[in-house]
């Protein structure tokens, strides 16, 4: 017999229906999953920065995804397929004959369940001969749309611009202070309060920082918004005051490896610090083409800028880092001489660093934490975090204290790792802080901070006075403050931080032109080459 070639073609488009329809499904619950909540701008901005950078800094990613969104809907899609045909076949022989066939050893039970069984399956038959095989992908299409939360995501181009209301231009406001400390900004990957409480994880995670804060102050409810809520976005939500908004979908912005300039009208925490004289530098253990990170600090200011390739280059080995990057022990090695050669010059500094090591799902597990008996995600937890502390007791113990401010903090809240249920039980998380000035009075004015407060509560940290306490979209968190904040300050932000707005839209405009970020050439060890970021000379 030959083959019907439109039978043949008729299964195929169901197999593609309910394909479809099954990924709808999996790759919102896969994402999650993997990052917890997520929004339309967080996916659509790392996509507008290609996948091929996060794939490559992320090898077990792809494999991830296959077993955890790809193979579970191909085989749910391929179970509909069957139970498709199994349904017609028996629609087309008869539901009591079908059931006779099968239960040859179970007649009379079969006989009993023949005539519910009948419209069960003629419903069955009925919705399968309507195609059945389309309403699975257009249920998948409505889920996908609410799990992505795409309606509101649509709706917020047509709502109010509340950013333009709050938004205070750095360029217009007065930033005085003669004699300003230098600064040490240390991002932690993922670092949140809930890994202190022994409840859930048996003991401190956080102890060796927690201990540091009798130099300092921290505060108590420090709160993730969106536009703050991964990385890139963190980062740039407290050096520039503002949030991190994809453009691609409606903005017409090349955003992206495109891009030509990383928001070249905002006035950020590098730019405002140049303009006095301090020298820039930003280290991580990650490549610089991740999320736009490298452009971001090339565009503000930053004079030398330090990555995954950039460390290769100074003859770092790929085989004692991570599939992102240099493990946190190596960094905070090169961290310390860093600093060294930094404070040994006669001008302020700002040294910024990333650490990468509890990033999501697993943990990046150093030779020094295994060494130490860590095998698991919250023993690297423990160990980063000791390690951030280490570098802070370093420089306690040079001395150093009554010359640079610290402030450490979580560049977001954790995502979907192996102790995401014990995190996510917490109602309240919120993400670690501490700042520390020497012997300088640090009074807070609230507890109540968010990632935006950031840019004019650092400044006024290192001793420069913000006129009028506001920055981006935030408020000076220390000192006596000069301006009223609303009450309901914090349920207003989610209006400011989510409609579209033509204020943001500009800080992307290209023009005008900016000119090009002074480069003071870095203190180098003997035998070093330069390592000030240049794309050309890289790519050379």
């Amino acid at each position: 017999m030959g083959v019907d070639r439109s039978e043949a073609m008729r299964q195929f488009l169901k197999l593609l229906g309910y394909l479809a329809g099954a990924l709808l499904f999996a790759i919102p619950l896969w994402i999650r999953s993997e990052y917890g909540e997520v929004t339309v701008d967080q996916v659509l901005y790392h996509l507008g920065f290609g996948s091929s950078a996060l794939f490559a800094s992320d090898p077990e990613l792809t494999w991830r995804f296959v077993w955890r969104a790809l193979a579970p809907a191909m085989g749910s899609g391929i179970l509909l397929l069957l139970c498709d045909a199994l349904v017609t076949k028996v629609a087309r022989v008869g539901p009591r004959q079908a059931l006779a066939d099968w239960g040859r050893q179970m007649r009379s039970f079969a006989a009993r369940l023949a005539r519910p069984a009948e419209r069960m399956l003629g419903t069955c038959h009925y919705l399968i001969r309507y195609r059945f095989y389309l309403l699975v992908p257009a249920v998948g299409t409505v889920y996908f749309v609410h799990a992505m939360g795409i309606v509101d995501y649509v709706g917020s181009y047509y709502g109010p611009d509340h950013f333009s209301a709050a938004y205070v231009d750095p360029k217009k406001v007065r930033i005085g202070g003669d004699r300003p400390r230098s600064l040490v900004m240390i991002y932690v990957e993922s670092l949140e309060n809930t890994y202190s409480d022994p409840q859930r994880f048996g003991r401190d995670l956080l102890a060796r920082l927690n201990k540091l804060k009798s130099h300092g102050i921290s505060f108590e409810n420090y709160q993730e918004k969106r536009g703050a809520h991964f990385t890139i976005a963190g980062i740039v939500s407290t050096q520039c005051g503002i949030p991190l908004r994809s453009l691609g979908m409606f903005g017409g912005n090349d955003q992206g490896e495109q891009a030509n300039r990383f928001l070249p009208r905002a006035r950020c925490l590098g730019d405002i610090l140049h303009d006095r004289g301090y020298t820039n530098v930003f280290l991580n253990g990650s490549s610089l083409a991740f999320a736009g990170v490298g452009k971001f600090f090339e565009d503000h200011h930053y004079d030398k800028i330090m990555g995954r390739e950039e460390w290769l280059a100074l003859g770092a080995r790929a085989e004692d880092m991570s599939g992102w990057g240099l493990h946190d022990d190596d960094l905070f090695a090169r961290a310390r001489e860093e600093l060294d050669q930094l404070a040994s010059q006669r001008r302020p500094f700002n040294l910024s660093i990333l650490t990468i090591d509890t990033h999501h799902p697993y943990g990046l597990l150093s030779h020094r934490c295994s060494g130490k008996g860590v095998s698991d995600f919250e023993g690297i937890v423990e160990c980063s975090a000791n390690q951030v502390a280490e570098f802070v007791e370093y420089i306690i113990d040079r001395g150093l204290l009554d010359k640079v401010a610290i402030v450490i903090q979580g560049d977001h809240l954790a995502m979907g790792n192996t102790s995401y249920e014990k995190l996510i039980a917490e109602p309240h998380r919120t993400v670690f802080n501490l700042l520390i000035n020497g012997d300088r009075h640090l009074a807070k004015n609230t507890e109540d901070v968010t990632h935006f407060d950031m840019l004019p509560t650092v400044l006024e940290l290192v001793g420069l006075e913000v006129a009028g306490d506001r920055l981006g979209i935030g408020y000076s968190a220390i000192g006596k403050p000069t301006v009223p904040r609303p009450e309901n300050r914090m349920s207003q932000l989610d209006d400011v931080l989510y409609n579209r707005s033509e204020a943001y839209l500009k800080l992307w405009d290209p023009e005008p032109p900016v000119m090009p970020a002074r480069r003071t050439p870095p203190a180098l060890a003997p035998g070093d080459q330069a390592t000030t970021f240049d794309k050309d000379a890289i790519a050379g």
